[in-house]
């Protein structure tokens, strides 16, 4: 400013009355190309900038050097508030300086909280594990982690509001807002249940059949049938998958005349004994089951027209072509067996009267010690506790009631002899808890301690030594699903973990017993106890093929064998020369407590729809007759949904979060029929009636059961595997790729060593033929066998039950964390 009075001072005195048009002109005779080239630069920079924080940058570099006016010559749009910014922004942060933000993670729920709701979520009410998918959770720093995916049973705002009620219902005062609870279960990506059920070992298998018979249709529609065909039979390749695993359980039925759906038809033997007589015909066809069996053979036909690129190709085509059929069958011959087996449990539940009591018993995994403050030192090497849960269910005054017995064990075995002293120590305590019982029905998995002849036929000595009498034992078929067993394990596990974060250690059996004893589970027995030792096994009656036979009933002189409930008049098999034990085998009991029979049930809100009065001791019954508590509607308040698809029955909001956990114990689910379009009930009406006029007909030659299925009686009957020994090749190249992965650190996935086995080759040649290839499940095995050869080699007593168990442990850890770190 001086040096510009100076000038206009010098050019009035030069000029006297045109010093201003002087110095103008002085001014403009000095070139400006490099400040006009340099606002140019500027002005593209700028206007090339997509947000103002970095336009903001670029001003704040010329801004002390130029003013407004010639600045915004280049820069039309520029305000005198951003030119002042940028100003601001060159002398506070530095010409052309970054701002930076340090992240602000706002903590708005406690760790308690988080791993309350994710307790709740991994229930297996709400959500269902799947065996085969598997999801990468990212986490803010990068890292990524990859879980086994789970699937909700119901929708998100659907399982928050399930949720908030059981919180109302237990009296968890420290509930957070329901946009909370969702942003906990937006980043562990829960996929929603599509039509998904039955997620075991068959339906996996057989998930996995479909997907090979896909990349087999692919190669086959790209070298000899065409993209045409190619996208139809991929069509049908995925109705087949959604028919077996949605809809066939519903067509099933004991009498029919369909031979895919009958189960007397399916499931008799060739045997008089193991087999009924079907009183009527088997002339009809189930079109979604005839779509299976003919796109199943339009593949095999174009395998066998098609001209593969090498002789490798074609075996393993036709090896996987193959085995996918096989885990097909076998998927669809295990859902035909699991419907008929769950029609024991549902029977007797609905003929329970007084004086009877349904025991459903079941080895939970193993426990691993539990502390509040763990050292490194601690961690591993945990050994897990043994606990066995025995569910009693009986009637008083017609209303069905639950007891639960947990038996805990520091250190046991679970074989045969535990679990039958486990057995007499759980009749003989239900009789305690209910003199007027007399008859018991034991229902169990297939599990080699339950179902083999020692655990089989030490019942009759029981009896012997019980007034409680059992006449009949039913076996689930194997991979049947959950039972009520794995529901009380998993709300007591939760149990558990509450205790834990209380500041607790839960390491031996009395502590688990205060830590179930203190929780709010009603109706639970805990005794913690010791095996029996020194029990000497009588030599048993053989019986041939004991683990096809799954129902037993129990008479004074004789026991009466089934491969099938209710499927022929079954076998009889003496008493006396299956005796097993001189003395029965008893627990030696250290300690036993139970909870309270009722829970205190906090006041509802006032805000409540109902107009009844609640008992809260209902809380642990079960209604035997049709509960006004349920509802077959789609109502906001009925927000409880039962997890069995086709099963209509809801549950209302205000009525307890155990009426559904008493539902599923109970399993009387109520499926609606297929409902039919308009079209479809036209041409059903017109079919009747055009048969209701067959006398004035000719009828045709062609015989109405063309269409259905070659199938035999007894189709869905569990086949007899055959056992054939691996080769000397076979079992040296598994042993080269166990000993690799030992070696290497990164051991090699029985599917992995399946597909290798199909492309290895030795001096030039294939090595193995196609009837030399194993599947997965025979690698494992046999890698399994391998390394607990190791571990006693080593003489390592961690048993395999712990890996198990530290392995789900973890899994639960890890994402209870990854939650809590994505929050």
């Amino acid at each position: 400013m001086k040096t510009k009075q100076i000038f206009e001072q010098v050019v009035n005195v030069l000029a006297p009355g045109q010093g201003s048009h002087l110095l103008h002109s002085v001014m403009n005779s000095f070139p400006s190309t490099s400040s006009d080239k340099t606002l140019e630069i500027l002005s593209t920079a700028y206007d090339l900038s997509s947000d103002w924080g970095t336009q903001r940058q670029i001003l704040s570099v010329f801004a002390n050097n130029f003013t407004f006016k010639e600045m915004s010559t280049y820069i039309p749009n520029l305000t005198k508030y951003r030119y002042t910014a940028a100003r601001k922004h060159a002398s506070e942060k530095g010409q052309g300086q970054p701002v930076y933000f340090s992240p602000y993670t706002r903590k708005g729920l406690s760790e308690h909280q988080i791993k309350c709701f994710i307790d709740f979520v991994m229930s297996p009410s709400v959500m269902t594990d799947s065996p085969f998918l598997e999801t990468k959770l990212k986490l803010s720093n990068g890292e990524l982690y990859q879980v086994p995916q789970i699937i909700l049973n119901s929708v998100r705002s659907r399982v928050v509001e399930q949720y908030q009620t059981f919180c109302r219902e237990s009296g968890i005062g420290d509930v957070a807002s329901d946009r909370s609870y969702m942003r906990i279960l937006q980043p562990t990506e829960p996929n929603i249940r599509k039509s998904m059920k039955g997620l075991d070992n068959y339906a996996a298998d057989g998930a996995k059949g479909i997907d090979d018979l896909k990349k087999i249709v692919n190669v086959l529609g790209r070298q000899l049938k065409g993209k045409e065909w190619e996208d139809g039979i991929l069509l049908q390749l995925s109705n087949c998958k959604q028919y077996l695993k949605l809809d066939y359980k519903m067509h099933i039925s004991l009498e029919t005349d369909i031979p895919d759906h009958c189960c007397q038809f399916a499931l008799s033997s060739d045997s008089g004994e193991y087999s009924v007589a079907c009183s009527h015909s088997h002339d009809a066809a189930c079109a979604n089951c005839n779509d299976l069996y003919h796109v199943i053979e339009g593949i095999k036909q174009a395998a066998g027209e098609v001209e593969f690129e090498s002789e490798d190709q074609k075996d393993d085509i036709q090896y996987s072509l193959s085995q996918s059929v096989k885990a097909l069958e076998e998927w669809k011959k295990h859902l035909l067996r699991s419907v008929n087996q769950d029609r024991a449990r549902s029977h007797v539940i609905e003929n329970l009267s007084d004086g009877e009591v349904l025991i459903e018993r079941d080895w939970a995994m193993k426990l691993l010690p539990m502390m509040y403050r763990e050292s490194q030192s601690k961690w591993f090497a945990k050994r897990g506790m043994n606990w066995h849960i025995t569910v009693g269910t009986y009637i008083i005054n017609s209303v069905l009631h639950s007891h639960t017995i947990v038996h805990i064990f520091d250190n046991a075995s679970q074989d045969a002899v535990t679990s039958n002293a486990v057995l007499k120590d759980s009749v003989l305590k239900l009789k305690e808890k209910n003199q007027n019982l007399t008859k018991a029905f034991i229902r169990s998995d297939n599990a080699g301690c339950f179902h083999s002849v020692e655990a089989i036929f030490c019942i009759p000595l029981l009896n012997e030594v019980s007034a409680l009498k059992v006449v009949q034992v039913d076996f689930a078929d194997p991979q049947g699903g959950k039972s009520i067993c794995d529901r009380r394990a998993a709300h007591i596990k939760g149990s558990i973990r509450n205790y834990v974060n209380e500041g607790n250690n839960v390491t031996t059996s009395n502590e688990f017993l205060s830590a179930v004893i203190k929780s709010n589970i009603k109706n639970v027995q805990v005794v913690t106890a010791t095996p029996p030792c020194g029990i000497i096994v009588k030599k048993a009656v053989k019986i041939k093929d004991i683990t096809t036979l799954n129902n037993f009933q129990y008479h004074a002189d004789y026991v009466l064998a089934f491969k099938q409930y209710q499927i022929g008049k079954g076998v009889k098999i003496l008493n006396t020369s299956a005796h097993i034990y001189d003395n029965f085998p008893s627990v030696t009991i250290l300690k036993s407590n139970s909870t309270d029979d009722v829970v205190k049930v906090p006041k509802p809100i006032a805000a409540t729809a109902c107009t009844e009065d609640i008992n809260p001791a209902v809380s642990n019954r079960l209604s035997n007759n049709n509960d006004t508590n349920t509802q077959i509607a789609d109502n906001s308040s009925f927000i409880f949904t039962c997890p069995e698809p086709h099963c209509l029955l809801t549950f209302m909001s205000y009525m307890r979060y155990g009426n559904l956990s008493n539902h599923l114990d109970k399993g009387d689910h109520q499926c609606k029929t297929e409902l039919k379009s308009l079209s479809d009930k036209s041409k059903v009406e017109y079919v009747r009636q055009i048969d209701t006029k067959q006398s004035m007909l000719v009828r045709s030659s062609v015989n109405p059961s063309a269409e259905c299925s070659n199938l035999v009686r007894g189709w869905a009957l569990k086949n007899k595997r055959s056992v054939k020994r691996f080769s000397s090749e076979q079992i040296g190249f598994l042993k080269e790729m166990f000993q690799k992965g030992e070696m290497t650190g990164h051991k090699y996935d029985p599917e992995e060593v399946s597909v290798m086995m199909r492309t290895v080759k030795k001096n030039g040649k294939r090595r193995f033929s196609q009837d030399l290839f194993l599947t997965p499940s025979q690698i494992s095995s046999f890698f399994s066998r391998l390394s607990l050869e190791k571990r006693k080699s080593a003489q390592n007593s961690y048993e395999s039950e712990d890996f198990v168990a530290e392995e789900y442990e973890n899994n639960i850890i890890d994402a209870r964390s990854l939650t809590i770190n994505m929050n």
